[in-house]
């Protein structure tokens, strides 16, 4: 992989992880199996389900259209400084979503629900 297609290709990633994520705290949280920690999304989520899983796939189109703006900024020679702190970033990201991603995936196990 190129370093400045690893922006979209980690963005991708994210926007798919994040919305497996939505999908995940939704059946959950409709279930009772969990709780939202994160009191914004806690507060999204009390007040509708489905508002839920909009901002959260709001939130994953976002990513990719902002991964794309950055890759398309730069060229394909050289990468800006801004390009490797974004792409840095989501390799972050990525690794901290990976990790709810886990989460998920146990707790899912465990309630008989996978």
């Amino acid at each position: 992989m190129k370093g400045i297609s690893c922006l979209m290709v980690f963005g991708l990633i994210i926007a798919i992880l994040n919305m497996f994520d939505g999908l995940a705290t939704n059946y959950g949280l409709t279930n009772h199996y969990i709780e939202e920690v994160n009191p914004v999304m806690r507060l999204i989520a009390e007040i509708s389900p489905a508002l839920f899983i909009g901002v959260k796939l709001s939130l994953s189109l976002l990513i990719l259209i902002v991964s794309y703006l950055v890759y398309k900024s730069g060229n394909c020679s050289s990468k800006s400084l801004f390009q490797k702190f974004f792409l840095y970033s989501l390799v972050g990201v990525t690794a901290l979503y990976a990790g709810v991603f886990c989460l998920h995936i146990y707790w899912l196990s465990i309630s008989g629900s996978f």
